[in-house]
């Protein structure tokens, strides 16, 4: 039985002092992701799924409740443990891709390891291992600015994945690609998490990206609203992800 590689429990997270301005970003979430699971978070424009993001990710801190990742108790962490253990156990895939247009390919990759004092040696064969992984190996030489987008986030992905997080953190990483290359993507990703065994958390509002995870939990208000497994299809799938988003519009407040 896998372990969880994400815990929350009875996660609250209030903005402004006490008194008619505060705002309840969340309302005492409870949820865990194992060891090498594709979880998708979906829900409406406010519902708090950037506010879990952030807090998971260790660029907010949560006002109550138990944050858990690899084992490691983020909540009681200091900002500088955390920004270690960032660098060490999480992977990012942006909308933006985040790359560093004076760098090579091979060196934005690199970056994480670099950052590490990891050897040349080490280095290379880390980049050269994920690059195969994703495809991207004969653009290594390249600049961002000589690639597509697709091709960016498939570097942006390699960036994510070269550290061997425990964890890849997906926000909205499909947000500013066309069809084409937001499939190719999700695609890798899917790979990624089947043949690799990578634990990947992807915060979309896109049905169909949501349709690659194999499971979703719909955020509503701050709350966990519903959770879904993928069945059958991939197809299926989808259509029950539009359906749940169809019935949470209709009933909103």
């Amino acid at each position: 039985m896998n372990k969880p590689v994400v815990n929350v429990k009875n996660v609250k997270k209030v903005y402004g002092k006490k008194g008619e301005n505060q705002s309840h970003a969340l309302k005492g979430l409870t949820f865990s992701i194992q060891e090498g699971e594709f979880v998708g978070i979906m829900g409406p424009s406010g519902s708090g799924k950037t506010t879990l993001l952030n807090v998971i990710s260790t660029l907010d801190k949560a006002t109550d409740g138990m944050i858990e990742i690899a084992g490691t108790e983020i909540s009681k962490m200091k900002q500088n443990e955390l920004s270690d253990f960032r660098a060490q156990k999480l992977g990012f895939i942006f909308q933006d891709f985040n790359l560093l247009e004076n760098l090579s390919i091979y060196e934005n990759i690199a970056l994480p390891l670099s950052l590490r004092g990891t050897s040349s040696r080490k280095i290379s064969q880390k980049v050269e291992k994920v690059a195969d992984m994703l495809g991207i190996s004969a653009i290594l030489q390249k600049y961002p600015s000589e690639v597509s987008g697709g091709q960016k986030q498939r570097s942006a992905a390699a960036r994510a994945l070269v550290h061997e997080p425990a964890i890849i953190l997906g926000d909205e990483p499909t947000g500013a690609l066309d069809s084409k290359n937001a499939t190719s993507l999700l695609e890798a990703m899917k790979n990624l998490n089947e043949k690799q065994d990578i634990s990947i958390m992807l915060v979309t509002h896109d049905p169909y990206s949501a349709s690659y995870c194999q499971r979703i939990l719909f955020i509503q208000d701050g709350k966990l609203y519903k959770e879904i497994h993928r069945g059958s299809t991939r197809e299926a799938f989808y259509k029950e992800i539009l359906d749940v988003l169809a019935y949470i519009d209709i009933h909103k407040e």
